[in-house]
């Protein structure tokens, strides 16, 4: 199991869903964390996401980009992320986040979108 601490690998205070918004938004995160510790799985290997370690908060926009945005863009569908991904956390305040990914994954639609980085 490979593990990914967002507050700690990626921004203590992840904010905004596209790269125009800067460097700790939802897209940063997808394309440049996400995306390639996925890739890096080995089969049947899954990937720990740690939500709550160093992090406060999470704004919608950042949560539906950063995940959901792995199904609507084609890169993976809501059924391989339920299986590649388990999303943990120790602190129950982050029960509420989690909920939330799990929301916007399972109601995003698969490959909608095509992907348009908004910037380089």
């Amino acid at each position: 199991m490979k593990i990914l601490n967002i507050g700690k690998d990626f921004s203590s205070d992840p904010i905004g869903r596209f790269r125009s918004d800067g460097n700790r938004s939802g897209e940063t995160f997808r394309e440049d964390f996400l995306k390639p510790a996925l890739d890096s799985l080995e089969p049947n290997e899954k990937l720990e996401i740690i939500i709550d370690d160093e992090v406060e908060s999470y704004g919608s926009s950042f949560l539906s980009e950063g995940f959901a945005g792995l199904v609507k863009y084609g890169f993976i569908t809501a059924e391989e992320f339920h299986r590649k991904i388990e999303i943990k956390y120790t602190n129950e305040d982050f029960e509420f986040f989690k909920s939330k990914i799990i929301e916007y994954v399972n109601t995003a639609k698969y490959n909608s979108k095509t992907y348009v980085p908004t910037k380089s």
